[in-house]
């Protein structure tokens, strides 16, 4: 099953996050189907990169969003110009 999930990156203290899509069987940190965006938790305001229509579309697909990437989907929506 592919689901939707942060893959940690950066360095320590420094925390930076992939939004990836990969099989829910392997780690968030192995080999990945893509990558949808990033959030940078440690940057003020914090950056939300997420490309909601390339997500939308993996999630048409079957793809299952964790419940953090959710919320970020929800705030990135909100955030995109209209």
């Amino acid at each position: 099953m592919l689901v939707i999930r942060l893959s940690r990156a950066g360095t320590k203290n420094k925390p930076f996050y992939r939004v990836v899509v990969s099989e829910s069987a392997r780690t968030p940190r192995s080999k990945i189907t893509d990558q949808v965006g990033y959030y940078d938790p440690k940057r003020k305001p914090e950056v939300i990169a997420i490309d909601v229509t390339k997500a939308e579309s993996w999630i048409k697909k079957g793809a299952h969003a964790s419940d953090t990437v959710r919320r970020l989907l929800e705030r990135a929506r909100e955030a995109r110009p209209v």
